[in-house]
């Protein structure tokens, strides 16, 4: 008798679809069949990537579980369970699953059953390897069409989703009425008891474009929002502010709010990305959400002077008509004297005392805050061009101080930066110190060996453990003057004041300063003094 093939698919979109090859099931309780069919046609040649058997109803339910198939070709009399049973269970998990049924009969019941799965063609016994092939590419073709359509309305429905949460975030109520009047193809409640509250998750200093963001953050969220039985509708703006409008219980206490930061907090760390998170007011109705969404945009503002990776939650305060006067602190001329007085420690708390009378509750808006740094920053550049210090080049986008501070999305990236400054300023001071101390160690080398002829830039930098392009820049930059001029100018000095005593001859002279020739001496007195050594005795009345 005939074996009969029955095919039928559902185009419902299943996210384990994804994939461009797709995984086959083959459920027969004869072992000849399933393994003539597992050896005797070329599955990747269908576009299928991994193949499974089973040998009954129940073992094929089972697999199904766990291999999950896309493809599952099933006979339909079989011991524990029929091949209709498992395909109805199959269905009610996954609606998107294709099935091909072969059956060697033809009995009234399995046939109704089968057209009532929507199954479609047949083949007798013998079974036909190229049948089963076309029939295996036209539920492949089904799956794909379904995924197809799954896709674009899922992308369709997203979108509404997103407009909605957009209108109603930004709209008054008036408009949000009108928009709330219109079809919607997905469940909202527009009454005015339920309770309403907006989050705001606001990303920092991000590396990934904005599709790779959404599609990471999306079922992080989602995954929270359900585990809590909350609804959502959401939307982003600038592709850095993510906002949802969330609803599903009576009331959202602090504590709820809580909870729910905490999660989100727990669930996003393993991402490496630096966020913010807002939560906003309750509210009754969606027609008010746009309040709720406001008062979590005005909470934002004291995100700039938080951590990373940390919520707030919207608190009701008062609105006051001034700021804090950030002028009253000083920090301008404090900051200058204690730099000018090379006094790190008073400088370190200093900075210490204008973050923490930066922060709440002090009432400052984030750009009062840049304000300040800038002006700390300049007064900082100031004092080096004082003091003739030059520190190391700051990578400020586009060499503007300014736009580097307005980079800065959190008062921690300014102290930090400030403190930076400062460190490397003191740095500066140390090293200038150290280098001092070498220039005094190499002055006093040479003075101890200038009568030496044979003394040379090599022997000073040896004596002082420095290489010798080292103790000529180093010495050029502290001093002014070449090493090689200074040694000269030293010779010569002191060849002044043995001159003025007349019990010296010249050649002795000469021998004395470090010069074993004496026209050489009389030739490099005469360039640095302006006369030779003969004419100068004479000039001092020493002849």
């Amino acid at each position: 008798m005939g074996k009969i093939i029955f095919f039928f698919s559902s185009p419902c979109y299943n996210k384990s679809m994804a994939e461009v090859t797709m995984k086959l099931l083959i459920v027969d309780d004869e072992k000849l069949t399933r393994d003539g069919l597992m050896n005797s046609i070329d599955w990747k040649s269908l576009g299928i990537s991994a193949v499974a058997q089973a040998d009954d109803g129940l073992h094929g339910y089972e697999t199904a579980l766990t291999f999950r198939p896309d493809i599952i070709l099933s006979d339909v009399r079989m011991p524990h369970m029929s091949g209709i049973e498992m395909a109805e269970k199959l269905q009610l998990i996954n609606p998107a699953l294709s099935i091909i049924f072969m059956s060697g009969y033809s009995d009234k019941e399995y046939l109704k059953a089968a057209i009532k799965l929507k199954a479609v063609s047949y083949v007798e016994k013998p079974i036909d390897l190229e049948e089963i092939s076309d029939t295996v590419l036209e539920a492949k073709a089904a799956v794909e069409a379904g995924r197809k359509a799954a896709s674009s309305k899922a992308l369709s429905l997203a979108r509404s989703r997103a407009a909605l949460a957009s209108r109603l975030a930004y709209a008054p109520k008036g408009e949000a009425s009108s928009f709330l009047s219109e079809d919607l193809d997905f469940d909202f409640p527009r009454d005015e008891e339920t309770v309403f509250f907006t989050f705001l998750i606001q990303f920092h200093h991000n590396t990934y474009s904005q599709d790779a963001l959404t599609a990471i953050l999306e079922p992080v969220v989602s995954q929270v929002l359900d585990g809590l039985h909350l609804k959502e509708i959401h939307s982003t703006r600038q592709g850095l502010l993510y906002f949802y409008h969330v609803w599903g219980h009576s009331d959202y206490t602090a504590n709820r709010k809580n909870n729910l930061g905490r999660l989100l907090e727990q669930a996003l760390s393993p991402l490496s990305l630096h966020y913010h998170i807002i939560f906003g007011k309750n509210v009754k109705g969606a027609l008010h959400i746009h309040d709720s969404y406001n008062s979590a945009v005005i909470e934002l503002q004291n995100s700039f002077f938080q951590k990373y990776n940390t919520y707030r939650i919207y608190e009701h305060r008062e609105i006051y008509d001034t700021f804090f006067d950030v002028s009253t602190l000083n920090m301008d001329s404090r900051l200058s004297e204690t730099l000018l007085r090379k006094d790190q420690k008073q400088t370190e708390l200093l900075l210490e005392e204008l973050f923490r009378e930066l922060m709440p509750p002090q009432n400052v808006l984030p750009n009062q805050a840049k304000d300040l740094y800038y002006k700390l920053f300049m007064l900082i550049n100031d004092t080096c061009e004082i003091l003739n210090l030059v520190l190391p080049s700051a990578k400020e986008p586009g060499d503007s101080l300014w736009g580097y501070i307005s980079e800065c999305e959190s008062i921690y990236e300014l102290q930090e930066l400030l403190t930076q400054k400062t460190q490397q300023f003191f740095s500066q001071i140390q090293n200038r110190s150290e280098n001092s101390s070498t220039v005094y160690l190499i002055k006093e080398f040479i003075a101890g060996h200038y009568q030496d002829e044979t003394l040379s830039i090599k022997d000073i930098s040896e004596h002082v453990f420095l290489s010798s392009s080292y103790v000529c820049t180093l010495f050029k930059n502290e001093t002014g003057q070449t090493l090689n001029q200074y040694l000269t100018d030293f010779r010569i000095d002191k060849a002044k004041k043995l001159l003025t005593d007349p019990r010296y001859k010249i050649t002795d002279i000469s021998a004395r300063v470090g010069y074993s020739d004496g026209n050489y001496f009389g030739k490099t007195f005469k360039k640095q003094v302006g006369m030779s050594p003969s004419e100068y005795r004479e000039q001092e009345g020493l002849t």
